[in-house]
């Protein structure tokens, strides 16, 4: 066994495959998010303001993966590509917190 490096034949789809599971995981956390607006009427604007929130940041998450597919897809088979730490970081804690809303809905039901 030689320990040859194997050729990339996919030369840029595995940074469209990324963005798309980001798109991904923006859509279901606007639709996780949606759900919230079946108790908008006996919570009031608290849910509302979860609602808007999360729409806000699936919308952000949304476009902030195709342009980042835009800008990685051309040089993608060079190294030093930063990692999308923001993204991450900002969907772990906006998960976080609709976790927590969840969980006071449901109990304060």
């Amino acid at each position: 066994m030689t320990d040859r490096p194997t050729p990339r034949d996919d030369a840029g789809l595995q940074p469209e495959r990324t963005a798309l599971a980001w798109q991904r995981t923006a859509v279901s956390f606007a639709a996780a998010s949606l759900l919230f607006l079946r108790w908008a009427a006996q919570h009031g604007p608290v849910v509302t303001v979860v609602v808007v929130l999360a729409a806000v940041i699936a919308t952000w998450l949304f476009f902030s993966t195709r342009t980042r597919l835009r800008r990685v897809a051309h040089h993608f088979p060079a190294p030093g590509l930063e990692p999308a730490v923001g993204e991450v970081l900002v969907v772990t804690i906006a998960t976080a917190l609709l976790a927590v809303a969840a969980l006071w809905v449901t109990l304060a039901t």
